[in-house]
C-alpha cells in the first residue's frame, strides 16, 4: 500500500508539471493570435529572464503566505474575495510558468553559447525544480483560506485493479 505522505507528494508533483502543461496549448494559440498586438523585440536571454523575475517574485509570495499559514493565521477570514484572490494567483502563475515554458523552448536555441546560455538555462532549471515547492505552499495556502483539510483517500491495491 502507498503510504499517504508519498501519495500526496506524487499528486503534488504531477499537479505542479500537468497544470502549466496543460496550459501550454492555450498560451500559444493566445500568444499567435495576440502576435501582431503585441511585438516585442527583446533578446531572447532578455525575455527569458524578465520571466524567471516575474515567476521568483510569484514563488516568494507563495512562499510568504506560506509562512503565515504555518505561524497559524487563518486566512479563511477573509471570506470570498480572498479565495477569489488566492485563486486567481494561482491562475496566474500557473499561466505565466506556462509561458515561460514555452519562450524557453523557442528562444532558447537563439541565444549563442557561453555564459548567457549557461545563465539562462540554469534558471530553467531552477524553475522546473522549485515547481513543486511552490505547488505545494499553493495547495497549503488555498486549502487554508478554503478552510477545508487535506484527507487522503487512497484505496487498496485490490480496490485499484478491481477498477481497472
Amino acid at each position: 500500500m502507498m503510504g499517504p505522505i508519498f501519495f500526496r507528494i506524487i499528486e503534488i508533483t504531477f499537479a505542479a508539471y500537468m497544470v502549466p502543461a496543460l496550459l501550454v496549448p492555450l498560451v500559444w494559440v493566445a500568444a499567435w493570435i495576440l502576435k501582431r498586438r503585441f511585438h516585442v523585440n527583446t533578446q531572447p536571454a532578455i525575455e527569458v529572464e524578465g520571466q524567471f523575475r516575474m515567476l521568483f517574485w510569484l514563488f516568494l509570495v507563495w512562499l510568504l503566505l506560506f509562512l503565515v499559514v504555518i505561524a497559524g493565521a487563518s486566512l479563511n477570514r477573509g471570506g470570498g474575495p480572498a479565495v477569489a484572490l488566492c485563486w486567481i494567483v494561482y491562475a496566474v502563475t500557473n499561466l505565466l510558468l506556462a509561458w515561460f515554458l514555452l519562450r524557453f523552448t523557442t528562444t532558447y536555441g537563439l541565444i549563442h553559447d557561453g555564459l548567457v546560455a549557461d545563465r539562462v538555462f540554469m534558471r530553467f532549471i531552477a524553475v522546473v525544480a522549485t515547481q513543486p515547492l511552490m505547488t505545494a505552499a499553493a495547495f497549503a495556502v488555498l486549502n487554508n483560506v478554503m478552510g477545508v483539510a487535506w484527507n487522503a483517500q487512497v484505496p487498496e491495491l485490490p480496490a485499484i485493479q478491481e477498477g481497472i
